[in-house]
């Protein structure tokens, strides 16, 4: 997914597009309130943000971090050259600290498949992203942090890789982390239950 912002001069507006579900349309709010609570200033314009692939539907709170940084780019708050090369996923209070998402593990995959470099995640949920080898992972706690060490303000280490142990392999073992794929989900459920065999191609 790539989050794209523009602003334009016309009656102050948030815009959301590109098949939003009622969680990311209400990522506006979310993101008003954290950019302002963090100490700097919705920019008074027109704000178009386009979720891309525009066929694809979008679900969840996940977006709330790169709309945000979209916005600050946009209206010039930091460099578009520090967001080249970087994945932001976070779901943002009202006050700019940001808060466990789901999935964040097959998000981090497909970063690194991505040729992504560095992948910004909530801090609670670094030590599962960093279960991906050869991907930056850096752990945000807030808004204002992450602005200030894309400015290199205070910068911000990177999360140290480490494999899984078995105990928490083990843990993390569940069908609810897994978007989607509700007709596959149902046929293991079935196998399991049943105690027969399985292939998934």
């Amino acid at each position: 997914m790539e989050v794209e912002v523009d602003t334009s001069r016309g009656m102050p507006s948030f815009t959301i597009v590109g098949l939003p579900d009622t969680a990311v349309q209400e990522s506006r709010e979310r993101v008003q309130a954290a950019i302002k609570n963090a100490g700097n200033l919705f920019p008074r314009q027109r704000v178009t943000v386009n979720l891309a692939p525009a066929d694809l539907r979008k679900e969840g709170p996940a977006y709330d971090l790169p709309i945000a940084l979209g916005v600050l780019a946009a209206s010039g708050r930091i460099a578009l050259e520090w967001l080249a090369g970087v994945m932001a996923v976070g779901d943002l209070s009202l006050d700019g600290s940001l808060r466990h998402v789901r999935g964040i593990l097959p998000m981090a995959v497909k970063a690194f498949e991505c040729g992504i470099d560095r992948l910004f995640v909530p801090a609670e949920d670094a030590p599962e992203a960093a279960l991906v080898e050869r991907l930056q992972v850096v752990a945000v706690n807030s808004l204002t942090e992450l602005v200030n060490h894309l400015s290199g303000v205070v910068p911000l280490p990177i999360t140290a890789h480490h494999k899984p142990s078995s105990a928490f392999t083990i843990a993390m073992v569940d069908l609810s982390a897994v978007r989607g794929q509700e007709n596959v989900k149902r046929a293991l459920e079935v196998a399991a239950a049943g105690g027969h065999n399985l292939i998934v191609p």
